[in-house]
């Protein structure tokens, strides 16, 4: 029986293995990008093709497998073996760079005020950003963890650029679409079947965790920010069609954190009314009722859906070997193990504590299935402590924007906190280049640089004091 050939493969070889159709793609991409770099100039096609560009980046962010996308995405600068398609992210972004070059001018302009705003309000979101690649010094695969640490900083810098051009209104639309967009191709190309619904993603719990964001946008633009009638109708059916993808994932977890997201939107009106301390204890009280009831419920799911197929009530394992990950964080507690460094047993073997976890059914994990271990592992101590500072601080300033902003836009930052924090309780999404680092970057920079504009506005505008009048 012969092997299937990949599309990739085939692409390749029906472009580098024709000399003449190679020249003459190179001859039409030059002519396109000169093009395209002279209409940019212009502003309104140049916002256009940023704003598509944004739209693309939010598409693929979470990895997909299909082919073109596939090969667009950062995480492909990690895997020096992947052929030439794998090198296209440093052709693909520099040629982006190129076609924005206006856009990007202008922004450089105000890129200080930018990073100065960040810098003063999320430091700590700053500094950790600087860990994957500054990890290469005491990983245990230094070549591995600079090559991953390089795909991070690239991944990061557009989400910062993003972030930093666009307000709230166009980032929601940017989410909004790009994440429908995904659901509806992965509908089509690879639509629900008998097993797990993957899409064109690598998990089915990847895919569940957009499809749940989702919903919940759609719910939100529903009950918030729609303008007419028309609008409410179709937010309404997208939430639903969202929702019934969510169903056919057949994730237990994205499910659970779907119902949660719905109660979140659903109390934006009742945590407006709250004085900033009271909200801020109600998100807290709220987050945590949510860890609880996403352990317990998606652990009982999972028995009672596949009960009679043997599986216990470990989250499929994980609950036996995160005592053994924390064991190997108790040995490098300091610096970790570098950023992609530790889950290396197939190329290290026994040179790391990773050869040696396995479960009682014989099950090794190649990733930590916990956000919060995996920067342990990565990154020590440090890491998780800066990380959850950052956090805190996000959801302090998410509050914060509650009561300054309308609804709509100040629950687009809500529904991710709690998405990220809900989501890597059983996966670790928020180490990887992916998409839920990704929106943490974006919703960290527009956080910050939003109330470092609304602090400044209150302070050189303070609010005059009422002059008494005397009656003579």
């Amino acid at each position: 029986m012969t092997k299937p050939v990949s599309k990739g493969r085939i692409l390749k070889e029906l472009i580098l293995g024709n000399s003449s159709l190679t020249w003459m793609l190179i001859a039409i991409l030059v002519m396109a990008t000169l093009l395209l770099f002279q209409v940019a100039s212009r502003k309104k096609i140049g916002v256009a093709l940023e704003k598509t560009f944004a739209g693309l980046y939010i598409f693929i962010s979470p990895f997909l497998t299909q082919t073109p996308f596939n090969y667009l995405h950062f995480i492909n600068l990690q895997d020096p073996q992947g052929g030439i398609l794998k090198m296209l992210p440093y052709f693909f972004y520099p040629w982006v760079v190129l076609i924005l070059f206006s856009r990007i001018k202008a922004f450089g302009s105000k890129f200080i005020d930018f990073f100065a705003k960040v810098l003063i309000m999320n430091p700590f979101f700053l500094l950790y950003t600087l860990l994957p690649s500054l990890s290469t010094l005491w990983s245990l695969v230094p070549e591995e963890t600079l090559r991953s640490g390089l795909a991070f900083s690239g991944f990061t810098a557009f989400g910062f650029y993003l972030a930093a051009q666009y307000k709230w209104d166009d980032l929601s639309r940017f989410w909004r679409w790009g994440y429908t967009a995904l659901g509806l191709a992965s509908f089509i190309m690879k639509p629900p079947g008998a097993g797990d619904f993957v899409g064109l993603t690598q998990s089915k719990n990847s895919l569940g965790g957009v499809l749940a964001l989702c919903t919940a946008f759609w719910y939100l633009h529903y009950s918030q920010g729609a303008k007419t009638n028309k609008e409410r109708w179709i937010s309404l059916g997208l939430m639903f069609f969202s929702f019934y993808l969510v169903r056919a994932n057949k994730s237990g977890g994205a499910l659970v954190v779907t119902i949660i997201l719905i109660i979140a939107v659903s109390s934006l009106n009742f945590l407006k009314k709250l004085s900033f301390q009271w909200a801020f204890t109600a998100i807290i009280c709220f987050l945590v009722v949510s860890i609880i009831m996403t352990v317990f419920v998606v652990d009982n799911l999972e028995e009672i859906i596949v009960g009679g197929l043997g599986k216990d009530l470990t989250l499929t394992g994980r609950t036996e070997f995160w005592p053994q990950l924390i064991d190997a964080v108790n040995q490098r507690p300091w610096f970790g193990y570098g950023y992609y460094g530790f889950f290396q047993q197939d190329k290290l073997g026994p040179a790391t504590p990773a050869y040696f976890i396995y479960t009682s059914n014989g099950f090794q994990p190649k990733n930590p299935h916990n956000g919060a271990i995996g920067i342990l592992l990565a990154f020590g101590w440090p890491g998780l402590i800066l990380m959850m500072i950052s956090l805190l601080l996000n959801l302090a300033y998410a509050v914060r924007y509650l009561s300054r902003s309308t609804l709509e836009e100040a629950g687009m930052p809500i529904c991710f906190l709690v998405s990220i924090i809900m989501s890597n309780i059983t996966e670790g999404y928020i180490v990887t280049t992916g998409n839920a680092w990704l929106s943490y970057v974006m919703l960290t920079v527009r956080l910050a640089i939003d109330n470092t504009s609304n602090t400044s506005n209150s302070s050189s505008n303070p609010p005059r004091r009422s002059v008494a009048r005397t009656v003579d």
